[in-house]
């Protein structure tokens, strides 16, 4: 999917009900004329842009805010991957794989109870993982100490 794909939504909407103005007049009188260009947005912005867009349209339906304790939750078990060198795409991956109690569901699928348990079981990934890594330093240690010896 586009991620201009919501703007363009929102833009068409808008036009359809009289906007006059073109795309690059609508970017220009929201960043107060610093660009006319979409891709000189950040992300945020471009998602505020969309909302004032929608909200001027007429368009009640608002695009979702992504601060949801869902999300957080998501991204707290992204960052506990991230911990362990690996990547968001290998936490998706994990979790869809791991399920809850049997029920294996897309990573944005999951309720809130579901991605409590989530985390609970990589934190213990986690703990496991970094009692390796001092396994293995000691092992290094020891084996220096007998070197030495």
């Amino acid at each position: 999917m586009n991620k201009y794909s919501a703007f363009f939504a929102a833009y068409n909407a808008s036009v359809r009900r009289g906007n006059p103005l073109s795309k690059e007049e609508m970017i220009s009188d929201f960043t107060n004329g610093n660009t006319t260009s979409l891709k000189d947005l950040s992300w945020h912005e471009v998602q505020e842009l969309t909302r004032k867009l929608n909200y001027t349209s007429g368009n009640t339906q608002l695009p979702p805010k992504y601060n949801t304790l869902e999300d957080r939750m998501r991204k707290g078990i992204i960052a506990i991957f991230h911990r362990m060198d690996r990547t968001p795409k290998d936490a998706i991956a994990w979790a869809e794989k791991q399920g809850v109690k049997g029920n294996k569901r897309k990573f944005n699928d999951y309720s809130t109870q579901e991605l409590y348990v989530l985390i609970g079981v990589a934190e213990i990934i986690l703990s496991d993982w970094q009692k390796g890594i001092r396994n293995r330093m000691e092992t290094i240690g020891d084996l220096n100490i007998n070197k030495n010896s």
